[in-house]
């Protein structure tokens, strides 16, 4: 496991620069030692395509593991499979479920949109076939 000086050397100065300015340092020794813990992956079900019983029926015979998120009824935290491994599986290629981390199944659990309400997500990232579509001349 690599030591809080080793991260330090890994990430950019600016970086670490802007932890310390805005954090003091026990908070930022907390920031990098999260920044160390391997995770595991996370993945939510598309209920348009799919619903969580499949899938976990599903997951059960080709043996992933997997634990329930228990404040959100369609999502999963993997134990045995990577990224890779579950990027291969024909229900991640159909959109039936996607990758996606806890901390982003948050906001529209909490803000639990409506049907016709308009939700400005400031921090998504264009899908690859949106890149080139995306204007960067403002």
């Amino acid at each position: 496991m690599l030591s809080i000086t080793e991260i330090k050397k890994r990430l950019p100065k600016d970086f670490i620069k802007d932890l310390y300015e805005d954090y003091n340092p026990l908070v930022v020794d907390k920031i990098l030692i999260g920044m160390r813990e391997e995770r595991f992956i996370t993945l939510r079900v598309n209920t348009i395509k799919y619903n969580i019983q499949d899938l976990m029926k599903y997951f059960k015979q080709i043996n992933i593991k997997f634990e329930r998120i228990p404040w959100y009824t369609d999502g999963l935290i993997i134990k045995n499979a990577s990224q890779k491994d579950i990027m291969k599986l024909n229900i991640y290629k159909n959109g039936q479920i996607y990758l996606q981390s806890i901390s982003s199944m948050v906001p529209p659990y909490i803000l639990n949109p409506k049907p016709n309400e308009k939700v400005l997500d400031l921090t998504a990232a264009p899908r690859k076939q949106d890149d080139a579509n995306c204007n960067t001349n403002g």
